[in-house]
């Protein structure tokens, strides 16, 4: 329990004492940005292996890794991102990556003093691999040595359709280089070249008399360039001595060539590591994948505002493994949903663990299609940055989804509308039926399937419904659909409609055909108008109607819903976020409601902890000892009840709790501080200073803490 420890009078004053305890911490330092020192293997990987096929984002990620297993990961990742069959055990990209590798040390380097990865042929070599044709020029009076490599390109990776290259041996001397024609120019190949200088059209004259493809690749790279057209369609260069020149496309069209390797990579999981990668263990941080996803705030029970999520992925991005013994697909997915204050802190917490077992049958259905999570949790009003995180341990990808969040009060009788939903289909709900019909997209009986987005096809209905919350009987909504064109001076409106505004809990739902609507960018308008017409609220949410006949909806989801038909759980979860506000005396009473359920023993301790911010240890003590017993591993309890004597001044008591309390959790300030005060007033000196010790470690600033030391003999 992280709590400011309340003020008495035992040896220490009010500004010390403040100082050894409460919301503690050291503050963060810095990431270096180097890394962890390279390991030899890494090096090796890094400088040798992959230095012509890394990107120069993942190479600075890589670097500034902090640790071996981090680097591990990295590697695995690296590979995964470029196999270009993922379904197969075997990655074919890594496997033909290292044969090339293995052929350029063995074959490219035999003429050069250095291995064969660092000449200009292996490095090639390694980039594009074994040439579609491959001639050499060798022992001939005309031309010094060199290899003629053709390639057909592959345009998606910016490669020209066809191109070669070729590699030389300046003066007949040395191992073979890349051969530029600005930089090198044709009289470079031809022997005794020095005598052709500023007579470029002689050495292509005497290249053309050896061969009509050295000729054309001493002008360009690109075979589609008019350059080499004019050679193809002449056959000849005779018509133009004075004309020829190098193409100017080819130092484009060597960038295009080195940098080919980088452009087959999708960087969304490096992205998603330096945006996210501090929110998931090592195993995830390279295999972030993208998702869709839709915040929306309703109205439940007793007006408290309500937020629903659903993420989505793509059928690419989710998978499960196969359970051989069982004959069943299976996973695991850990859900984390994190509000915040729009300033970092952090204000509620939800997470959820769903195990999914699919028969055979199921997994075909749903093989193809993309997977939904959808959940929902209470949430005091006020403004918040809002984050989702999900994690598959089958293949140990995760993605990361958030965004600003406003959750409107609803206290005061103001009448006022919900988010406005936008579905593409309902159904019979079943996940309340011996309680209050309210789940996640649930209003009544009903669950509805929002639409991402609000995208439709043309062939959907679209169901809009628009919750209001305190209206009075003869109060109406009102459904537009307008047209959404920037154009016109007043939107047109397409479709009205009106209804009653109906109860918290059976919100009127209106349904359009939209083939009838077409297909275009539309505003879906709602107001809530009073019993004389006035308007009172609105709400608007985009549409788009896709003249396509269908859309890619989910075609297995997983839903979750806060159980309001639970007495007492709706109260605790608020209960916690007003103690995260600060709001301890509006946390207490919510508290006590919740103990009102002997089934929620949590409310107990959870009402004990906001008791203490208050320095009500007696009551606390009241709620906490009778579960002591029943719950002696609970972090909650045994530190409840340590902070409790504590504040009574019975060190006798708090230690042996408050020893206990560290072995459940890694211990802050206030709990070592705590526990060094109790040492040093019961006489054990050592104990006392190795505890602050640690809190000072952890927290430099506590000056109280430095006093607390420089009294026990510690210069710190």
């Amino acid at each position: 329990m992280r709590r400011s420890a309340p003020d008495f009078p035992i040896r220490l004053t009010l500004s010390v004492f403040l100082a050894l305890a409460g919301f503690l911490t050291a503050p963060a330092s810095a990431q270096e940005d180097a890394g962890a020192p390279l390991a030899e293997e890494h090096r090796v990987w890094l400088e040798e292996e992959v230095v012509w096929i890394i990107t120069e984002t993942e190479r600075e990620v890589f670097l500034g890794l902090a640790s071996f297993e981090e680097r591990e990961f990295f590697i695995e990742a690296f590979w995964q991102r470029r196999d270009p069959v993922p379904a197969t055990k075997e990655n074919e990209f890594r496997v033909e990556h290292y044969e090339r590798l293995d052929y350029a040390n063995r074959y490219l380097g035999r003429d050069a003093p250095r291995p064969g990865w660092r000449t200009d042929r292996g490095k090639y070599w390694i980039i594009l691999g074994e040439p579609r044709t491959r001639e050499s020029f060798d022992g001939l009076n005309e031309v010094v040595s060199a290899e003629l490599w053709i390639y057909q390109g592959d345009t998606r990776l910016g490669l020209p359709p066809r191109f070669n290259l070729l590699f030389f041996k300046k003066e007949d001397i040395g191992e073979y280089e890349l051969y530029h024609p600005w930089a090198d120019g044709p009289d470079a190949l031809v022997r005794r070249g020095e005598l052709l200088r500023n007579r470029q059209h002689h050495a292509v004259d005497i290249l053309e008399t050896v061969s009509m493809d050295l000729a054309r690749a001493s002008l360009v790279v690109d075979l589609t360039d008019p350059s080499a057209d004019f050679l193809r369609a002449t056959n000849t260069i005779a018509p133009v001595l004075d004309t020829v020149r190098p193409s100017m496309s080819v130092d484009r069209n060597f960038v295009d060539i080195t940098e080919s390797p980088q452009k087959r990579v999708d960087l969304d999981e490096i992205e998603g590591f330096l945006r996210y990668g501090d929110r998931v263990t090592a195993e995830y941080s390279f295999r972030f994948v993208r998702s869709e996803a839709d915040f929306s705030v309703f109205f439940g029970p007793r007006n408290t505002p309500f937020l629903n999520y659903t993420v989505k992925l793509a059928p690419e991005n989710f998978s499960l493994e196969r359970d051989e013994d069982a004959g069943e697909y299976v996973t695991t997915l850990d859900i984390e949903l994190e509000l915040r204050h729009p300033e970092g802190a952090l204000l509620a917490m939800h997470r959820n663990s769903p195990m999914i077992r699919l028969t055979e049958s199921e997994q075909q259905a749903a093989s193809g299609q993309p997977f939904a999570y959808r959940d929902n949790l209470p949430v005091l009003p006020g403004d918040y940055e809002v984050s989702v995180v999900v994690r598959n341990r089958a293949t140990s990808q995760y993605t990361v989804v958030s965004q600003p969040l406003r959750v409107p009060a609803s206290g005061g009788g103001r009448p006022a509308l919900a988010d406005l939903m936008l579905a593409y289909r309902s159904e019979p709900g079943s996940e309340f039926r011996d309680g209050p019909q309210f789940g996640t997209y649930q209003f009544g009986a009903t669950v509805f399937e929002p639409a991402l987005g609000g995208s439709f096809a043309a062939s959907d209905t679209l169901s809009v419904v628009a919750q209001a919350v305190n209206a009075d009987p003869g109060f109406t909504t009102r459904i537009r659909i307008l047209s959404d064109e920037l154009d016109e001076a007043a939107p047109r409106r397409i479709e009205e409609r009106s209804a009653e505004a109906g109860r918290l809990m059976a919100p009127p739902v209106e349904e359009f055909l939209l083939r009838e609507v077409g297909a275009g960018r539309y505003r879906v308008v709602a107001d809530l108008l009073d019993g004389a017409g006035e308007i009172v609220a609105t709400r608007e949410a985009p549409l788009t109607v896709s003249p396509r006949s269908d859309m890619a909806r989910p075609g297995f989801i997983i839903r979750r819903s806060f159980a309001t038909h639970v007495p007492g759980l709706l109260a605790l979860a608020l209960g916690e976020q007003f103690l995260a506000h600060g709001r301890v005396d509006d946390a207490v009473i919510a508290f006590r409601e919740a103990t009102a359920n002997p089934d929620l023993p949590m409310a107990r301790w959870k009402l004990a902890s906001a008791l203490l911010f208050s320095r009500n240890a007696d009551e606390a003590l009241e709620l906490l000892l009778p579960i002591e017993a029943d719950h002696p591993n609970e972090i909650e309890v045994a530190e409840g009840v340590g902070f409790a004597y504590y504040i009574r001044q019975e060190c006798g008591e708090a230690l042996p709790r408050l020893e206990h309390a560290m072995t459940l959790r890694a211990p802050d300030p206030s709990l070592l501080n705590a526990l060094g005060d109790c040492h040093q007033q019961t006489g054990d000196g050592d104990r006392a200073r190795d505890l602050f010790r640690r809190s000072l470690e952890m927290n430099p600033t506590q000056e109280g803490v430095r006093a607390r030391l420089a009294e026990l003999g510690d210069p710190r």
